[in-house]
């Protein structure tokens, strides 16, 4: 069956309850969402439906459906019905999209209130009018306005800096006239590691045949990725003349780790599927669409919890990208106040659980020297990786001391992991959540000048104290 008749299909079906509604607004998302070749009217006929019928859905099933269909090439005008609806509903579904400027314009025309200041937040291109995208002559006329007004750096001779755009196009330079190259393409000179998004290393291109660029030069680059949604940004490198020094690590400053903007690239990437899945099972769970036997929902519960605890993973792996890199913004320590309250925190939860969790409290006052969000997912993870491998009824002891010139925090081991050496703890294919929690927080430990000790009786996680 063809995607128009799909959805003359579906648009035909009889909607006459509540559950009969709800069903139609989901099948017609999807297929919208999902994108085809259609009739412009069959397509404004169902996004007329879906506008109709979603004014009297629940924002829940709202927000459910819009975690599940992120990151998908979602249309303009189906983002915009989520939108006017409000933040609670859209606010997944906007992170993930991936609109033109004058897609965003339509998105913010009928944005509700508390929508906007989210899409001012997403970045550049979320916060533009129609009229505020330049034309190309005006483009064309800021780059030479720029280029005129903006003295060239003193780099060594035959050596110069370099960015592109998502397109590839050159879009600045430092070292070089930029005149001659802003604008001009790499994408298909480098068009295997453009495609694959990888760097590459003293590649040969003739940039002219006369003038100051004459000759072959050999061109060094590394992908870029925006910070906030971890989607391709381009490249960055430098480019030096054939037969000319090496950079040097100064000159190779721009172009950022390879490693760790693919590592966000690949974050990026996995969200996607795990917010579909939460929000599928979050859509079983809650009974939206309809009653679900209890077996059904018990185990959407259960999906549900472990794809937010991979939805964590991800956040750690995230975090340790940008501690790698240097990107790692916020508060420059945390006091031991609030680690405390962090832990107090867990004590509840745990608490819920029916586990018994005595803290002793010697580390007085003072300061973690980590950042505030590294060392609070640090403890959070650590303390939570350690109780959940408790079971109802268990009683763990949790200490907060000072050990040389670190916070020590020390969680009892729980009796599923008694005896257990080390190796055997952090390879456990049992418990593969709590084996990879401990196995980041123990790398990302060690990474900022702490570490985690793990003991006969219970496991101690050490943080540097600022001095």
């Amino acid at each position: 069956m063809r995607y128009d008749d799909r959805l003359a299909t579906v648009l035909g079906q009889p909607a006459a309850d509540a559950r009969g509604r709800a069903v139609q607004w989901r099948q017609l998302v999807e297929l919208i969402a999902r994108g085809g070749e259609v009739s412009p009217d069959l397509s404004d006929k169902a996004l007329a439906r879906i506008a109709q019928l979603m004014r009297d859905l629940p924002d829940d099933l709202l927000a459910a459906t819009a975690r599940s269909i992120a990151g998908r090439a979602v249309p303009a005008e189906l983002v915009g019905l989520f939108a006017a609806r409000g933040a609670s509903a859209s606010a997944a579904l906007l992170a993930a999209a991936d609109l033109t400027p004058a897609g965003w314009s339509a998105v913010r025309s009928v944005a509700a209130d508390d929508v906007k200041p989210l899409l001012s937040a997403l970045g550049p291109f979320a916060d533009v009018t129609v009229a505020s995208v330049p034309r190309e002559a005006e483009q064309t006329a800021a780059v030479a306005e720029v280029a005129a007004s903006t003295p060239e750096a003193a780099l060594p001779a035959g050596l110069f800096r370099w960015e592109t755009g998502p397109t590839g196009e050159i879009d600045w330079v430092e070292g070089a006239p930029r005149a001659a190259l802003v604008g001009r393409s790499l994408a298909e000179n480098f068009a295997d590691s453009f495609a694959a998004r990888l760097p590459f290393a003293d590649e040969a291109l003739v940039l002219a045949d006369e003038g100051v660029l004459a000759g072959e030069w050999r061109w060094s680059g590394a992908p870029a990725f925006f910070s906030d949604t971890g989607r391709f940004a381009g490249y960055r490198g430098v480019a030096r003349r054939e037969g000319a020094a090496t950079p040097t690590a100064d000159a190779m400053a721009a172009v950022k780790p390879a490693e760790d903007d693919g590592l966000r690239e690949l974050m990026h990437e996995l969200r996607t599927p795990l917010n579909a899945i939460i929000g599928f099972g979050e859509i079983i769970e809650g009974q939206y669409l309809g009653p679900a036997h209890r077996a059904y929902r018990e185990r959407a519960t259960e999906i549900v919890h472990q794809a937010r605890s991979l939805s964590d993973a991800v956040d750690n792996l995230d975090l340790a990208a940008r501690l790698r890199s240097g990107r790692l913004q916020g508060e420059a320590s945390t006091g031991t106040d609030g680690i405390r309250s962090i832990i107090d925190d867990l004590t509840l939860q745990a608490a819920a659980r029916d586990l018994r969790i005595a803290v002793q409290d010697r580390a007085g006052t003072g300061n973690v020297a980590l950042p505030r969000e590294l060392a609070e997912r640090l403890v959070a993870q650590f303390v939570s990786a350690m109780t959940e491998a408790a079971v109802a009824g268990e009683q763990l002891g949790i200490i907060l001391d000072r050990l040389d010139s670190n916070l020590a925090i020390g969680v009892d081991r729980a009796t599923a992991l008694r005896g257990l050496s080390e190796q055997q703890l952090l390879a456990d294919r049992g418990r593969a959540g709590m084996r990879f929690a401990l196995r980041l927080v123990q790398g990302l430990a060690a990474m900022t000048g702490g570490r985690l000790d793990i003991g006969t009786d219970r496991l101690v996680l050490l943080l540097p104290l600022a001095k």
